[in-house]
């Protein structure tokens, strides 16, 4: 099934169920309707790039165009492609979503949003108080992965302090989780 090319509006020679400027989609078991206009709207993009005429697509028992991807949060997406609307709800996702499909603007503006913005500035600065952290997190989850081989079994604790005063702090914490560890191996030893 191909697309029609609405650039060029003397081409009659498409059959007449694809010369309707209105795509069914089937994204994942979830159908939308849309127009080529919309899929076409951000030209850098792989539905621009799908829906551009050149692209083989497939499509289900009912002709719908099927993209073979988890279709929960593309009318998030489309609505954005329609209207220029940013999701209030499921950022995280939706912006995966933009990312995968290559929206560029979409991207951009959902990035810019307090969520994601917050989250992403908050771990930076996290980070950056953590002296060597990629070196040492590098190293753990070498140990981690050592231990977890020989041993078939791994648990790590990970602890994050600010001062040396913390540290005593949390010693305690550490000595009861090792204890509750040591009882409850016990208790499983005897059943």
């Amino acid at each position: 099934m191909s697309l029609p090319d609405l650039k060029s509006p003397g081409k009659q020679s498409a059959p007449a169920h694809t010369a309707s400027p209105v795509v069914q989609l089937n994204v994942g078991g979830h159908v939308f309707s849309t127009s080529l206009h919309t899929l076409r709207k951000h030209p850098s993009s792989t539905l621009a790039e799908l829906f551009s005429g050149h692209a083989k697509l497939r499509t289900d028992a009912q002709g719908r165009f099927f993209i073979d991807r988890d279709g929960s949060h593309f009318g998030a997406v489309l609505e954005f492609m329609r209207s220029e609307r940013l999701p209030t709800e499921h950022v995280l996702e939706v912006h995966r979503e933009a990312v995968h499909y290559n929206i560029k603007a979409l991207v951009k503006l959902l990035e810019e949003t307090p969520v994601m913005f917050g989250e992403q500035v908050g771990r930076q600065q996290f980070l950056s108080r953590v002296p060597h952290y990629r070196e040492n997190i590098e190293v753990l989850i070498r140990i981690a992965r050592a231990e977890a081989i020989a041993a078939r079994h791994s648990s790590i604790l990970i602890c994050v302090l600010r001062t040396e005063e913390d540290l005593a702090l949390s010693e305690d914490a550490i000595n009861s989780l090792d204890a509750a560890k040591e009882w409850t191996s016990r208790v499983r030893a005897t059943r």
